[in-house]
């Protein structure tokens, strides 16, 4: 794939993804990945992108403040995650932008 300035499809997305700290997320393969919540009109998504920061300690989910985002994501069919909530969220956008892979995933509302 190529990078340059504008973005593109990225590979193939995390299986899982684990909190590791307050807005740091670790993967299967230890990189990490920064999240930061987003509301739009009342939807809660998630923007997931993959840069690299020290690891450092693990703090226990019972020890992070109280968050709308959860403590793990798993990879399940179709173009979807199932939170540790047991939450569906849908994945908006898997791309590379400036060179940083990006996922942008949706909470799916259940009927």
């Amino acid at each position: 794939m190529e990078e340059g300035e504008g973005g593109g499809d990225a590979q193939v997305p995390p299986v899982r993804l684990w909190v590791r700290r307050m807005g740091v997320y670790c993967d299967e393969t230890q990189a990490t990945w920064l999240v930061a919540p987003e509301e739009e009109g009342g939807t809660l998504k998630a923007r997931i992108r993959r840069i690299p920061v020290p690891l450092g300690e693990a703090v226990r989910p019972s020890r992070l403040p109280a968050s709308r985002l959860p403590h793990m994501w798993q990879l399940s069919e179709g173009l979807q995650y199932r939170d540790s909530n047991s939450r569906i969220w849908g994945i908006e956008h898997h791309l590379m932008i400036m060179g940083v892979e990006e996922l942008l995933l949706r909470l799916l509302t259940s009927n």
